[in-house]
């Protein structure tokens, strides 16, 4: 076997340039997806963690029906059992409630259709960070009875700012009610839909103007570790049950479906991807280890007619594949570590790809414009393993030709 794997190693950089030509392909290809995986996963990741934090949760508990048709007065039935029940379960979660409600948001001078969540100013500034995009007054606190923080695009279609008031006309019954709120704070987070229609009030204030009572839409985790989720949730449900409490016991991915659909559907052009590398890896080792067979015809006749066996000639042929493969994505894994490393640590800012157009997001989630990437060891492994199995896999059919070689006939072609 050491002799084989002599001549295999000789064999391969016998034709250096070929050789070295398919070696640069499989490994770029290889660095490609490593870089475009952790470009991926970082932007993935940033808007799972934003619409977790703000617009769901880890999990997330909610009256029957409500994710369907999200109207106010389907509630989680007995919050506060529900939440004492989340906080026994998962003592080291965090556990927000909110209000989710729409209506006019008016002014003397304009009026414009809002989305509005009442929220507990302290606990949610502990899991969102919509507090962090204040740029002009301040965001709620737990004393605010009639405090309202809107977008800077909204607040500019009303023409108000910090201080000023403004009446939310919303129906109650069939009844139209007028609200008032003082505006405490403008946010802006880059992304048309959440600052030009998008509000937070307290959640006290919100069910006064509901008559809700102590009761909430929805009752939202937040887990030290999202691993947990799956697990939680079916404590939760079984909890619930056994309680005689009927709701949604939603993880994020059901919570938000459209912002899982489009991570998938964005993962689906990671698959393309792979798939046209996979297609220009397979033909350039076919090409390099089939040209070699052809090329040496003469040369494994001789080999044949001295002894050495047609299954010995294959297994050189497969070695010298197998050492392509293996060196091809050393290189490959290599540089596109390097080529990710930059984006992981300093990030890539994407406002100048995006000028004029607001922030990049999906499905209601901004995302920032400082892009940062996060490689997965994982994936790297599986990216190696999918190119060194298409490297034998190419290799098989140049290997069974060899291995057919008659002795006499192989000696006498030209």
């Amino acid at each position: 076997m050491h002799k084989i794997i002599v001549l295999a190693w000789r064999n391969l950089f016998r034709n250096k340039r070929r050789t070295l030509i398919t070696m640069s392909a499989i490994a770029f290809g290889l660095a490609l997806l490593v870089v475009s995986s952790a470009m991926g996963d970082g932007g993935h990741n940033q808007m799972i963690r934003y619409g977790v934090a703000n617009q769901a949760g880890h999990l997330v508990v909610q009256g029957e029906g409500f994710q369907k048709e999200r109207k106010v007065e389907i509630l989680v039935p007995d919050t506060a059992e529900v939440v004492a029940t989340a906080k026994r379960l998962a003592p080291d979660a965090k556990v927000v409630q909110r209000v989710f409600f729409d209506g006019l948001l008016t002014s003397p001078r304009s009026a414009v259709g809002v989305a509005m969540v009442g929220v507990e100013a302290g606990p949610e500034a502990e899991v969102g960070d919509l507090d962090t995009k204040i740029v002009e007054g301040r965001y709620l606190t737990d004393e605010d009875s009639q405090g309202i923080i809107i977008g800077t695009l909204l607040a500019e279609a009303l023409e108000v700012a910090p201080g000023d008031k403004v009446v939310l006309m919303t129906q109650q019954n069939g009844d139209i009610q007028n609200v008032l709120f003082r505006v405490t704070g403008l946010f802006k987070t880059g992304m048309a839909e959440l600052d030009g229609f998008y509000a937070h009030v307290p959640l006290k204030k919100a069910q006064e103007a509901f008559s809700l009572g102590t009761e909430v839409n929805q009752v939202s985790l937040h887990l030290p570790d999202p691993d947990d989720t799956d697990a939680l949730a079916l404590r939760l449900r079984e909890a619930l049950a056994s309680a005689s409490i009927s709701a949604e016991v939603l993880p994020w991915q059901e919570a938000l479906p459209e912002l899982y659909e489009f991570i998938l559907l964005d993962d689906g052009g990671m698959y393309v991807l792979i798939l046209i590398i996979a297609i220009v890896v397979a033909f350039g080792i076919l090409n390099t280890v089939l040209m070699s067979v052809l090329e040496r015809t003469h040369e494994l006749g001789v080999m044949l007619s001295l002894g050495m066996t047609p299954w010995q000639v294959a297994a050189m042929i497969l070695t010298e594949a197998v050492l392509l493969g293996l060196i091809s994505i050393v290189v490959g894994s290599g540089v596109g570590g390097l080529m990710a490393w930059p984006l992981i640590v300093n990030g890539i800012d994407v406002s100048e790809m995006v000028a004029g157009q607001g922030a990049v997001g999906a499905a209601g989630v901004p995302m920032d414009m400082m892009l940062y990437g996060e490689l997965s060891a994982v994936k790297v492994v599986v990216f190696a393993r999918i190119t060194f199995g298409l490297t034998l896999l190419a290799a098989l059919y140049p290997t069974w030709k060899a291995a057919r070689l008659h002795p006499v006939e192989a000696i006498h072609h030209h």
